[in-house]
């Protein structure tokens, strides 16, 4: 799980809004609580949100992508009875909470949002203000948290090859490994050792995606952190594969921007992902 806290940034008839660059961090919410984050809205982050126990959430719609990906977390939540909504990519930096609050506009809703008068156009902050007031659904489904989901090996020996859903389940088991994860390439505030650094384990290499770019190339920042570890990172362009699906990165993902450390092992944008990997584990192997 990511490491960090959520705040409360606004509370209503003592219903709260709760905000943090990333859902992984949220558990053992009130049921009346709101969640506004960082993350991405595809199905992998929502369901985070929704095993926290909140009634509703706000992410990112990261550029929309592939088969709506970005936004396919809205219909994840539909038969759990928790509100759903995104915010423009445009509008407010990806990993970031605070700015999606404060300047995020909505994209899209799910029904139960709808059903809370959440409207697309509006500011975050009144979408927000709008789910903490709503009624919801006496009974309700809480989710499985991805986070007990399994990584994918999908090459062994050293360094292993290793597909991961979220960027937050990278632990020190990880540490060598080249990770493919389904996660957005912004930057997640960490705390403890790993503050400031783009994961958590100080593994070979490391993918995510593009999200888009959107508001301030927010969608690539994680890549400077690894750079300054020295370790190789790039990004797939959004629509070339689904946010939140690591297999899908590997298999379909173009590689859209690359660091200076991916680029010195002959990594490029424009390339496929899967044959881009093939060449960097080789090098990797002959350090």
């Amino acid at each position: 799980m990511a490491s960090g806290r959520w705040e409360c940034a606004l509370e209503f008839g003592g219903r709260r809004v709760l905000v943090a660059d990333s859902a992984t961090v949220f558990a053992g919410l009130d049921p009346n609580d709101v969640i506004v984050c960082g993350s991405h809205g595809g199905a992998t982050a929502a369901l985070f949100a929704a095993a926290s126990g909140a009634k509703a959430v706000i992410v990112n719609d990261a550029g929309i992508g592939k088969d709506d990906a970005g936004t396919s977390g809205l219909s994840a939540l539909e038969p759990l009875g928790m509100a759903a909504a995104t915010v423009d990519y445009r509008s407010a930096r990806i990993g970031d909470g605070r700015d999606t609050l404060a300047a995020g506009r909505i994209s899209r809703v799910n029904r139960w949002a709808a059903q809370a008068g959440v409207l697309p156009g509006e500011e975050a902050a009144i979408a927000a203000e709008r789910l903490a007031r709503w009624e919801a659904p006496a009974e309700r489904v809480r989710a499985q948290t991805p986070a007990e989901r399994e990584a994918l090996i999908l090459a062994p020996g050293r360094p292993r090859l290793v597909a991961i859903d979220s960027a937050s389940m990278i632990g020190p088991e990880f540490a060598g490994d080249a990770v493919v994860t389904g996660s957005h390439g912004g930057v997640v505030t960490y705390t403890g050792a790993a503050a400031g650094r783009g994961v958590k384990a100080a593994v070979a290499a490391a993918f995510f995606n593009d999200a888009g770019v959107g508001k301030d190339r927010a969608g690539i920042g994680r890549l400077l952190l690894l750079e300054r570890d020295r370790i190789p990172g790039a990004t797939v362009g959004c629509m070339s594969a689904r946010i939140g699906d690591a297999l899908d990165a590997y298999q379909s993902g173009v590689l859209s921007h690359v660091n200076a450390a991916a680029r010195d092992l002959g990594l490029a944008p424009g390339q496929r992902l899967r044959e881009a990997l093939r060449e960097l584990i080789a090098r990797l192997k002959e350090r």
